[in-house]
């Protein structure tokens, strides 16, 4: 899977695996250290969200303290309902 796009309470989520998301972060000028879990990356509304896998295999987004989520869309979703309670 190269890149899958999501509108969920209309804000855009974008996750890119695999070379689109290397191809992406080489454009940017993001080493491979920088790449988030499993190489993957996830944006809200064009900003990017760096995340870890935990021992289980579940994501987590860094500096953010939300119980793990089983996909990163799912993980998507739970940072949109949170901004979403705050504003």
């Amino acid at each position: 899977m190269a890149e899958q796009r999501e509108t969920y309470k209309g804000r855009e989520i974008i996750l890119r695996t695999g070379a689109e998301a290397s191809a992406a972060r080489t454009a940017a000028g993001i080493g491979e250290g920088e790449a988030g879990a499993n190489g993957a990356e996830l944006y809200i509304d064009g900003e990017r969200i760096f995340t870890v896998r935990d021992a289980g295999g579940a994501f987590i987004a860094s500096g953010l303290a939300f119980d793990p989520q089983p996909s990163l869309i799912d993980l998507a979703r739970k940072i949109i309902d949170y901004r979403e309670a705050g504003e």
